[in-house]
């Protein structure tokens, strides 16, 4: 199924240390092309708000992302581990919530990343939808939108390297900052599914991934969505599609390659379960397994 343009990746969540280095190694050798790993920075008690990725459909639901039993690990801590383990394997958050983070100390992360992993690194962004957690944490959550605009504004200045300056609404400093000397090529990813999310995939991502698992219809429909907002702001070079699509059976995933997404992510626990009964090398072969059915070819 797997052409040479075709390029799979596992999207991670809440995994022990020990479970996602396995996972990290079993997928480097085997021929995935990368890992993702998301985020939350608070794991509130209770909550009503809903993922607006998530349908009555969705196999992965809010109980799945937070709740008593999740561990909120720090994704780019624990993907320079993973650019340690590993020596092909390239990584990347899936997403970072941007304005619960100051800019400048979200792009010394990326850079530091970027280096650790020789290179290998993406960053994939997102406004967030938990408002608790933005309550939690102090940030308004009717701002989330414009801090993100404006903090995707100041790391590309930081990435490009050298002393720069800001003045917005959000964020002021003068030219004093500097994150590193060198310019630093850092892919932007761009989550969401929402309008907002899509017009800012149009202005500024290098790439857009999906919120959540989705069917080949709503894929379709976003994506020349996206395409209508680049074609007004006159962009005509290719965007990247990250896609994950509602379930990993061949049909499912081929359905998508046939329509010209060769970049497909999955979830990591219909790949390689967190926990229950299977060993490590059970569950590295349940991968093996999926890996040759979808005609990977390992490393």
């Amino acid at each position: 199924m797997a052409t040479a343009k075709t390029k799979f990746g596992i999207q991670t969540y809440d995994y022990p240390p020990d479970q996602l280095l396995a996972l990290a190694k079993a997928a480097d050798r085997l021929g995935f092309e990368g890992l993702w790993m998301g985020e939350h920075y608070v794991n509130p008690s209770s909550f009503q708000s809903a993922h607006p990725g998530h349908t009555e459909r969705s196999e992965v639901t809010e109980d799945d992302i937070l709740g008593p039993h999740v561990t909120l690990y720090d994704p780019i801590a624990f993907l320079c581990a993973v650019a340690g383990a590993t020596q092909h394997l390239k990584i990347g958050t899936a997403i970072v919530i941007v304005p619960l983070m100051h800019p400048l100390l979200l792009a010394r992360a990326t850079v530091t990343a970027w280096h650790v992993s020789g290179g290998r690194f993406r960053l994939g962004t997102g406004a967030g939808w938990l408002k608790e957690e933005f309550d939690i944490l102090g940030v308004p959550f009717n701002e989330r939108g414009s801090r993100l605009d404006e903090a995707i504004d100041i790391m590309q200045k930081a990435w490009a390297g050298g002393y720069f300056e800001h003045s917005g609404k959000h964020f002021q400093f003068e030219c004093s900052q500097q994150v590193t000397k060198d310019p630093t090529p850092i892919p932007l990813v761009i989550g969401g599914n929402t309008g907002p999310a899509l017009r800012r995939v149009a202005r500024v991502a290098d790439m857009w991934m999906n919120s959540a698992m989705i069917s080949l219809e709503e894929a379709l429909r976003l994506r020349d969505t996206i395409e209508a907002e680049r074609r007004a702001l006159g962009k005509n070079e290719p965007l990247s599609y990250i896609l994950r699509p509602e379930s990993p059976d061949v049909e499912t995933v081929g359905s998508f390659l046939a329509e010209g997404f060769d970049h497909i992510v999955l979830w990591g626990p219909h790949l390689w379960p967190k926990g229950g009964p299977l060993s490590i090398a059970e569950k590295e072969a349940k991968l093996a397994a999926f890996a040759a059915e979808m005609g990977i070819t390992p490393r």
